[in-house]
């Protein structure tokens, strides 16, 4: 019991810690020009209006739950009386991504107890606790990312307890959070095919679409219905680049094309521009990830194992941050939680989990210092003139951190490869 207590003593001083810098380091445009405008729209009673266009930068594209936290984070600041734009607001809305972590935390040492061990499960809720890429999505970007990871995480953990419609349900809530959701689904349902038959898939999913049902239900009756739709038809081509940031193999040919070829920046990074006939950048991309995906999913279906579970979405979330066009630093977010898991289960597992941390924790940590505001919004807040950055290093560093991406990935796919296919005169690598 008193082993059981550390993760949770490190889970307290993180969020802890979390609270204490929540307001003083913040991504600019996603929460004084996003969060918090839509917040305010909401007036802390009505959700569906965080989706008024012109409320904030751009439109709020955010599935149907976000709306909900940001009207509570609305509600919160006026029943102080804090200032729109203060460090109260400013926690209240990265309040969701500071317990969430912790969230993870928990249910990795209560939910992975029977499917990994006690002792496996204790590590991962260490490692988890102390994650430096989710605390800088979480505590000082404001994102929601590792708040997405909750309800995924437990999804799987419902699965490893032979639950497939529980799983079902809280993959509607992780849909109903980020549409990022949507790369799990075919391995969470080529695995209750596999180990539990058609019946508990097709319940299973019709739980998951009771969830969104329910979480869009209040914006449709609000007159919000096309927008809660737009969150999950309108992302593609929005930001119609090779890379978004994301420090992968797109990345380092954005580089490439630049600084070798001489291609400006403008054109290279487009993703719409032909490479043969008809063909772009971003076809290419899609069918590296769909031949992938389906690959990953033949391998689960061969071997349905637990092991093979936690490495198939390990490896698919990375596999999504690497080879469509289009991603986001933050995308790697549930890679860096999955691999997590497999730090106990094997060395190569422990080394993925720390070169995928390491990755994750800069690109975002870069993207981050880029974006903080100019001038001190609030006391204490710190500014890109505290923590300058110039481009030009910020790019190199980049294509460092994407060539390492891609090593990582090599090392992340050919173990997978060993789990799913083990030499028969290999040893074991389990601990």
């Amino acid at each position: 019991m008193r082993d059981r207590r550390w993760p949770l003593i490190l889970a307290g001083l993180v969020l802890l810690l979390g609270l204490g810098v929540a307001p003083r380091v913040f991504h600019h445009y996603d929460i004084v020009d996003c969060f918090l405008p839509w917040s305010r729209a909401s007036e802390g009673a009505r959700p569906w209006d965080v989706y008024t266009p012109g409320a904030g930068a751009d439109d709020c594209d955010y599935p149907p739950l976000v709306p909900y936290l940001l009207t509570a984070a609305e509600a919160g600041r006026r029943a102080v009386g804090a200032e729109e734009v203060s460090p109260l607001s400013i926690t209240l809305v990265k309040l969701a991504g500071l317990l969430a972590q912790a969230g993870l935390v928990t249910l990795a040492l209560l939910g992975l107890r029977r499917p990994l061990g006690p002792k496996a499960a204790r590590l991962v809720a260490i490692l988890l606790a102390v994650s430096p890429a989710l605390f800088v999505n979480g505590a000082l970007w404001g994102q929601f990312d590792v708040l997405l990871t909750l309800p995924l995480l437990a999804a799987v953990v419902a699965l490893l307890h032979d639950r497939p419609v529980a799983a079902g349900a809280l993959a509607g809530v992780a849909l109903g959070t980020k549409l990022l959701t949507v790369v799990a689904l075919p391995l969470l349902a080529a695995w209750i095919w596999r180990r539990h038959g058609l019946g508990p898939l097709l319940r299973a999913s019709a739980a998951g679409a009771a969830v969104i049902a329910l979480l869009a239900l209040p914006h449709v009756l609000g007159g919000r219905g096309p927008a809660v739709l737009k969150a999950y038809t309108g992302a593609v081509s929005y930001y119609p680049y090779r890379s978004v940031e994301a420090y992968n193999g797109w990345y380092v040919l954005d580089r490439y094309d630049m600084r070798v070829r001489g291609i400006p920046g403008p054109v290279a990074r487009r993703d719409d521009r032909p490479v043969v006939g008809w063909i772009t950048y971003r076809h290419l991309g899609l069918a590296a990830f769909s031949l992938f995906t389906l690959l990953i999913v033949l391998a689960l279906l061969h071997r349905p194992e637990p092991r093979t579970l936690v490495w198939a979405l390990a490896l698919l979330f990375f596999g999504f941050f690497m080879l469509p066009t289009e991603i986001h630093e933050r995308y790697i977010v549930p890679a860096a939680v999955f691999v997590a898991l497999l730090a106990p289960l094997s060395r190569r597992g422990a080394w993925l989990f720390a070169g995928v941390t390491l990755t994750a924790t800069v690109n975002q940590g870069i993207g981050l210092v880029r974006a903080l505001p100019w001038r001190e919004i609030v006391a204490g807040a710190l500014t890109t003139a505290d923590l300058a950055l110039a481009t030009p290093t910020a790019r190199d560093i980049g294509a460092i951190v994407g060539l390492l991406n891609v090593a990582l990935f090599a090392f992340a796919a050919h173990g997978f490869w060993r789990e799913v296919f083990p030499p028969p005169s290999a040893p074991s690598e389990s601990r």
